[in-house]
């Protein structure tokens, strides 16, 4: 790694092995600049963008700013070429800047500080002397003086002013303590006429005076700081001016140089008869928020103002008491608690009383009062507050460099150099219920209580009200009255009115919003396990969304989850007591959108999971299951708007895995009435025969394929819709699969003749590439493998070219089968399977990923290496103890036989052993094994 040095106690500049480097314009050195006062810790990319574009950022900012990350990487690292950078790093969703605090000049000059105000103290006046020289000596401008532009660089920059200040009051303090009294007094008269608010400066000034024997001097200096502090800040001077005024008139011996006094050990910062904090002791154990307070506390290292944001109820005030009864700063830690300040007088009021201070003034008069104070500032519940807060904060932090702000607010204060931690759902809900219910909860069982943690989206506050009912209700109880929710979630503190119930804990933060942010909230109630923009504009109506759903987002009544396109989500907690502000009769409107939001949602998916976007519309359905199955619940399951969507998405439930939830959502095609069109019923019918075959339920597929076969008879072959033809091509060659498989030979090449025509007929490539693989299989059961390998061969290229994966990787498979039923092992069929792999990866297929390894297991056996087919079972193994999908138990014809045999002819230690190894394989150590035994898993 290089010799990098960063001085910032000035212009910026980056000393690389000995030469400055190049940095580029104002706004590469601004984000450069950012990354340094973040002391190694990672900036988000959100707050990047906010602060270096000041909160209005243009489209492309995430892209500009990736520009400026590129264009510092080779100014630090010149001969990195394609390794990894090491000095500006990516970590999770920012970037940090790995450069050690003592190769940065602003990080040296803090340690020296540090170090001299400890000489200081232990009366070690000469070296102080010394450690803060060379302290000053750093400085050569105004620090970060080309990035003074930007808020957060000039809060910092005040900061580091403030403590440069500071040293030199020390500095000044071991000088005199040295003897050095006439230049002592000459530096500490011009800061006094420069800045006569410093009182530790006119306590120097007049030791120095009563030193150099000058006595009267001294007291005049008192004289003067007093006057000056009455008169500007309406407050009585600090009690150690006092001490000092008295001490000079006894004429005390310990304010000679020499003694610990003397030598101007720094003075307590309060009152000695006031409290240093005033944070309350807990009154509850702390349970699962150890890793959060862990991350708080490291981020308020690196940071002067952490955020803790999210819903009421999530346990934000608790963890910032947490983090501040920990903390060991000189004069703190403080709460300031705001729910009961509702403008700007009475915030500083409550401010001002809650730290113990009388003063006469506004802002400024505190920030002279703690400018020199060292503590960190709890800011309780600032949602409601925040531009008062804002203004505080920034003057806080620009005037008093060692007091660090620990905010709680349902959205980001916004003041610059901010650092936000959204506080997440509580990791151990349950462990937090038990406890808080006590011997109640004794005969509850775990699963339940689990159950009824995921229904509160495990919040602190709805799970500690849940326990506080369990004395009067059982657990499972309470689980059913949630439909009631705000009903059974209360009983919370008398002294705490926004903890008292969930619907008060929400309460406030409805209120914030606009009538039309308040009407939008309500309307995404309909919503069932998130959403994206486009759904929420199709469903609600309304445009021009996005700066509401961003208001949303910041205010915690919404939660962005990403992805591309964004998705949102509503706790269900909130989600209820939106649904609950709802009008009626919007919410009837509102349903019947969604329902047809999702009807068009799973006409596409049906050709989408069918070709080159497979994969990404499976994440989707995968996303937006929780939607479709909302919609299905609210119509008849006969109706044809409920027929359109099972029979669209069918293919989602078999390659995820998900027999059971496919073969009963499919179930009711089987008796649909002949009102609905037959095109709708025969793809319903269809899905039913292939998820039954999945789940290996042969009444089911049995009965499917039945049903099938007497609606592929009450087709209109004369019909003029080309939709009817498709449905009829959809059955043929869905029959045509199924008989090829059961030896049914000549009926399936009937079929699949009948819809490779229609496939040809309408351009349907998917529809053709099934076709040609069933007339393989059929092949391969008469015995024709030459004829079979031609069609299968035809088959991938056909599904190849239109991107319909998951049948390229099932032709595959069934010509492996093939090639293993001629004992061609030890190539021709596990290079098949490897590909067949590759497939099933690019289309996220679980199932046929898992009958691919399976197969490949048992061309590994029957090469004699039975320790990696052995390895394969057990990968396979593990998926179906998580799934419930058995390749087996699907295929009962030959990989149920292949099973058998290996697991009859392997040694039983061998497979306990690999197999337990094989079930702890990640799907990207089991890619490398497949390539390893079995060759490339490349699909070209």
């Amino acid at each position: 790694m290089p010799d990098v040095s960063v001085r910032v106690l000035g212009a910026l500049t980056v000393i690389r092995d000995g030469e400055p480097v190049a940095l580029g314009g104002p706004l590469p050195r601004a984000l450069l600049a950012r990354l340094i006062m973040a002391r190694g810790q990672m900036v988000p990319d959100a707050t990047l963008i906010d602060d270096l574009w000041r909160g209005k950022p243009p489209r492309s900012a995430q892209l500009t700013l990736q520009g400026y990350v590129a264009t510092l990487r080779k100014a630090l690292e010149p001969e990195r070429g394609r390794s990894a950078p090491q000095i500006l790093v990516r970590q999770g969703t920012g970037y940090a800047l790995a450069v050690d605090r003592r190769h940065v000049d602003a990080g040296r000059f803090e340690t020296l500080a540090a170090s001299g105000r400890d000489q200081i103290t232990t009366g070690d006046s000469e070296g102080a002397r010394r450690t803060l020289t060379e302290a000053l000596e750093l400085w050569w401008g105004p620090a970060y003086a080309d990035a003074a532009n930007w808020d957060f660089a000039a809060i910092e920059a005040t900061r580091l002013e403030r403590l440069r200040a500071d040293v030199v009051e020390d500095q000044l303090a071991a000088r005199s303590d040295c003897g050095e009294f006439t230049a002592a007094i000459a530096e500490l008269e011009a800061i006094t006429t420069a800045d006569p608010l410093r009182e530790r400066a006119w306590e120097l000034l007049a030791l120095a005076h009563y030193r150099a024997g000058n006595q009267g001097d001294a007291l005049a200096t008192l004289r003067s700081a007093r006057d000056r502090i009455a008169d500007e800040l309406g407050a009585d001077p600090r009690q150690t001016l006092l001490d000092l005024q008295d001490a000079i008139l006894r004429q005390d011996p310990t304010l000679l140089p020499g003694t610990a006094t003397a030598a101007g050990a720094p003075a307590p910062r309060f009152n000695p008869e006031r409290p240093t904090g005033n944070i309350p002791l807990a009154l509850t154990s702390l349970v699962g928020r150890e890793a959060q307070i862990d991350e708080i506390d490291e981020l308020l290292s690196g940071c002067r103002m952490v955020t803790l944001t999210g819903p009421g109820g999530m346990g934000k005030t608790r963890a910032a008491l947490e983090v501040a009864r920990a903390r060991k700063d000189a004069d703190g830690p403080w709460l300031v608690e705001l729910a009961g300040a509702h403008n700007a007088a009475a915030a500083l009021d409550t401010v001002v009383s809650a730290l113990g201070l009388t003063i006469n003034g506004g802002i400024p008069v505190l920030t002279s009062l703690l400018h020199d104070r060292n503590f960190v500032l709890v800011l309780d519940n600032c949602e409601h507050l925040l531009d008062e807060v804002a203004a505080l904060a920034t003057a806080i932090l620009a005037t008093c460099p060692k007091i660090r702000i620990l905010a709680t607010s349902r959205e980001a204060v916004g003041v610059a150099g901010e650092t936000l931690f959204e506080m997440p759902p509580l990791a151990d809900s349950a462990q937090l219920f038990l406890e808080r219910a006590g011997s109640a909860a004794a005969d509850a069982e775990p699963e339940d209580i689990e159950k009824l943690c995921i229904a509160l989206d495990h919040i602190p506050l709805a799970i500690e009200l849940a326990a506080g009912q369990s004395s009067t209700l059982s657990v499972r109880q309470i689980i059913d009255m949630l439909d009631d929710r705000f009903e059974v979630l209360r009983g919370g503190p008398r002294t705490n009115a926004r903890h008292a119930s969930m619907q008060a804990a929400i309460d406030g933060s409805y209120q914030s919003l606009t009538d039309s942010q308040q009407r939008l909230f309500c309307d995404l109630a309909v919503f069932q396990g998130g959403f994206d923009l486009d759904a929420a504009r199709q469903v609600t109506a309304r445009r021009g969304l996005i700066t509401e759903l961003g208001t949303l987002i910041d205010k915690s009544m919404l939660k962005s989850i990403g992805g591309d396109p964004r998705r949102y989500l509503m706790l269900e907690t909130l989600r209820s007591y939106a649904a609950a502000q709802q009008d009626s009769q919007r919410m009837e409107g509102l349903r019947t959108a969604h329902t047809r939001w999702v009807v068009g949602m799973a006409t596409e998916a049906y050709l989408g999971l069918r070709g080159p976007q497979c994969l990404a519309w499976t994440r989707k359905l995968d996303a937006d299951m929780a939607n479709i199955r909302a919609a299905l619940d609210r119509v008849d399951p006969h109706s044809e708007t409920y027929l359109e969507i099972v029979g669209n998405v069918y293919w989602f439930w078999y390659r995820r895995g998900f027999a059971d939830e496919g073969m009963r959502m499919l179930a009711p095609a089987l008796t649909a009435p002949p009102e609905v069109p037959i095109a709708t019923r025969v793809r319903a019918v269809a899905g039913s025969a292939i998820t039954s075959y999945l789940g290996a339920d042969l009444p089911a597929l049995f009965a499917a394929l039945t049903r099938l076969g007497e609606m592929y008879g009450e087709f209109d072959i004369d019909a003029a819709d080309p939709v009817v033809h498709i449905a009829r091509g959809d059955a043929a060659v869905t029959l045509a699969f199924f008989e090829a498989g059961a030896g049914l030979v000549d009926a399936a090449r009937q079929h699949a003749h009948d819809s490779l025509e229609i496939a040809r007929r309408y351009n349907s490539p998917w529809t053709a590439a099934e076709s040609l693989m069933s007339l393989g299989t059929a092949d391969f059961r008469s015995g024709d493998h030459e004829s079979a390998a031609r069609h299968f061969e035809s088959a991938v290229e056909v599904a190849r070219n239109c991107g319909y994966d998951w049948c390229a990787a099932s032709i595959l498979w069934i010509h492996a089968k093939s090639d293993l039923a001629q004992g061609k092992w030890g190539g021709l069929a596990e290079n098949k399977l490897a590909r067949m792999v590759g497939y099933c990866e690019r289309a996220y297929d679980l199932t046929s990923w898992m009958v691919a390894l399976f197969t490949l297991s048992y061309a590994l056996f029957r090469r004699g290496e039975h320790r990696p087919a052995a390895q394969l079972m057990g990968v396979v193994d593990g998926m179906t103890d998580l799934t419930g999908y058995s390749p087996e138990k699907m295929d009962v014809v030959e990989l149920a036989a292949f099973g058998a045999t290996m697991r009859s002819e392997i040694d039983p230690a061998i497979l306990a052993e690999e197999g337990d190894a094989g079930r702890a394989l990640s799907r990207d150590e089991v890619r490398e094994l497949v390539t390893e035994w079995a060759g490339s898993t490349d699909v070209r």
